[in-house]
């Protein structure tokens, strides 16, 4: 439950992340201009460089470390504040480095000296701390206020092209006021430092094999940007910049699932649990490919007459860089699972630097070969291929722990409905004159086009989703049953199970380190579920996705006690580790008779006879 309750947090505010650009860049780019835009790109790219050295791979890192020790307040101080003391140091020597290059750069120095803030921004950037204690709230809520007062001051404050310095620094500002309100957050999280103990040699040594794919991972973002503000124009910098911000803006709700899974797939993997983290792994990569499917062909759909309506008539070019970059929209979402959400949290970490080496390397020299003859095309098409090689290494690297067909057997489902799609839109798109309102009716009929396809072809996203809505549409049914005079509960048994899994949940929130939870309402809560478990009673339409089902439900329950256990009394700590033991085994049965034919009669008499022991 609170791994979907971060997911909605996080998607929440990455709808935000889409809606305000969707208002701020139409006018940035029309009172501005696409020169004004460039200069912003290029002059921001250069000074990504300055901020990857000043942290380092520290973000990762620390959010990887705080999610190995979610629970351990000592720990997860020290962790934090060696992280923090070694990001102040290196980026110290990260100022010093900017300010000789902006008194040997003669072009751009006032907008250099604004863009100078985002240093500051990320040097006090907490966020990975509350990202590994997996408190979204904190982050998002924080980011919410930031982004709607930059918001505001733009529309105030941005009145011509002369304002271009305003900009950034509005832009500058939102980024450092949005790092240093964090801090309060921290009082009651972390302890005071231990200068005896910040183990900075060992973080160093941790954030520096992590700044490799860190730099790695940045330079399809950063080198694209500068070679082709050097090597081909700063307008066309510019163009680059607002197709690859329409790309991202698809990108970032996929992305969702790898900020909410990384720290949940990490406290797996020190748990033990492989089998939960391979559950995992298949279903968010379901999740994400089926989404990257409909944005990808939904885009193709609509870029080329989008692109002038949306930035003004001069970024006409737009619409064609849109549709060249656009495949990344499949590949980053697939190397987001297999990198981020998989080889990283396992410390597999040499696989996946190779990966982002790889691709970056071949990044650079495509890039070196087509901007001068292409250029801004050429750098597109170099994104595309080196994204694509990312992709390829790291499914290559887990190719024994997943198989082929187990993770790309149903993408045929998506690239069919995507084409559907496709078709309808771009003749939308190709035939009527764009206006705010074709827009709106293009992006619903794709939407209503690709659903109703993943649904006539029972794609696993919509298997999914709909074993989902079944579940919502349950519990607000009223169609109730009785199991005890105090507990009303839903007609589906396993909606029974699940309900009784919340509710072993809900003891735990209120309760920390310093509030164990009492040995009376341990015991009863820990009966309850275990005579929900003995006295459910199935029908004969039992199948295996019930199976399945419950399997999770269980698997997560196991996961949840095995956390919680230092917040009980010491005598009740043995008997819940010996109670989630069980439940491992009566996962890996379920898992293994769901492999196997059954009647809906012989499941039935199975689970009675598991259940009841």
């Amino acid at each position: 439950m609170k791994l979907i309750k971060n997911f909605i947090l996080n998607s929440s505010y990455q709808l935000l992340l889409i809606i305000l650009p969707l208002i701020t860049a139409p006018y940035i780019s029309r009172v501005i201009g696409a020169h004004g835009v460039g200069i912003y790109a290029f002059t921001g790219a250069n000074v990504q460089y300055f901020i990857l050295f000043a942290v380092l791979g520290t973000a990762t890192y620390g959010n990887r470390e705080i999610a190995y020790h979610q629970n351990d307040k000592y720990k997860r101080s020290q962790i934090f504040w060696g992280i923090n003391f070694l990001s102040w140091i290196t980026a110290a020597f990260s100022f010093i480095a900017f300010f000789c290059f902006i008194l040997l750069t003669h072009e751009y120095q006032n907008i250099y000296i604004w863009q100078s803030l985002l240093i500051l921004a990320s040097l006090f950037d907490v966020s990975w701390y509350f990202m590994g204690r997996e408190k979204f709230k904190v982050t998002v809520t924080r980011n919410f206020i930031i982004k709607i007062l930059t918001v505001i001051s733009i529309f105030i404050f941005v009145r011509n092209h002369n304002d271009l310095p305003i900009y950034v620094a509005i832009m500058g500002i939102g980024s450092l006021l949005g790092s240093l309100s964090l801090w309060p957050y921290l009082r009651h999280e972390i302890n005071k430092p231990n200068l005896r103990h910040l183990n900075l040699k060992k973080h160093l040594h941790y954030t520096i094999i992590l700044f490799i794919p860190t730099i790695a991972t940045q330079i399809y973002l950063v080198a694209n940007k500068s070679m082709i503000g050097l090597m081909d124009s700063v307008t066309h910098a510019g163009f680059y910049q607002q197709a690859d911000t329409i790309i991202k803006m698809a990108l970032s709700v996929i992305g969702t699932i790898g900020v909410v899974m990384l720290p949940r797939i990490a406290s797996m993997h020190s748990e033990g649990n492989m089998k939960g983290i391979r559950a995992s792994i298949v279903k968010t990569f379901n999740i994400a490919t089926g989404i990257s499917f409909g944005i990808f062909f939904g885009i193709l759909g609509i870029a080329l007459h989008f692109a002038p309506f949306f930035f003004g008539k001069s970024f006409e070019m737009v619409g064609v860089i849109m549709m060249l970059e656009a495949p990344i929209i499949i590949f980053i979402p697939m190397s987001n699972v297999f990198g981020i959400q998989y080889l990283l949290p396992l410390n597999r970490m040499r696989a996946f630097t190779l990966s982002v080496t790889f691709g970056a390397v071949l990044n650079i020299i495509i890039n070196f070969a087509l901007i001068p003859l292409f250029g801004v095309i050429g750098a597109t098409v170099a994104t595309v291929i080196s994204e694509f090689a990312v992709t390829a290494y790291q499914y290559f690297s887990i190719r024994k722990e997943f198989s082929f067909s187990d993770l790309f057997g149903g993408l045929w489902k998506y690239f069919i409905s995507g084409l559907l799609m496709f078709v309808v839109v771009f003749w939308m798109n190709q035939s009527f004159k764009m206006t705010m309102i074709q827009l709106i009716l293009q992006i619903v009929v794709g939407i209503l086009i690709y659903i109703l396809s993943n649904i006539l072809l029972k794609t696993q996203l919509w298997l999914m989703a709909s074993d989902l809505l079944g579940k919502m549409q349950n519990r607000v049914s009223g169609n109730h049953i009785r199991i005890d005079q105090d507990q009303e509960i839903l007609e589906h048994p396993l909606d029974t199970i699940e309900a009784s899994i919340d509710q072993f949940d809900i003891l735990f929130q209120e309760v920390d380190e310093k509030e164990r939870l009492s040995h009376a309402n341990f015991l009863t809560t820990l009966n309850n579920f275990e005579n929900t478990l003995k006295n459910v009673t199935f029908n004969d339409e039992l199948n295996k996705n019930d199976i399945i089902r419950l399997s999770d439900f269980i698997a997560e329950l196991s996961i949840m006690m095995s956390k919680k256990r230092e917040y009980l009394k010491v005598q009740d700590q043995k008997q819940l580790y010996q109670f989630a033991q069980g439940l491992n085994i009566l996962v890996s049965k379920m898992e293994k008779i769901a492999q196997e034919e059954h009647s809906p009669k012989e499941l039935k008499e199975w689970f009675k006879n598991e259940l009841g022991e």
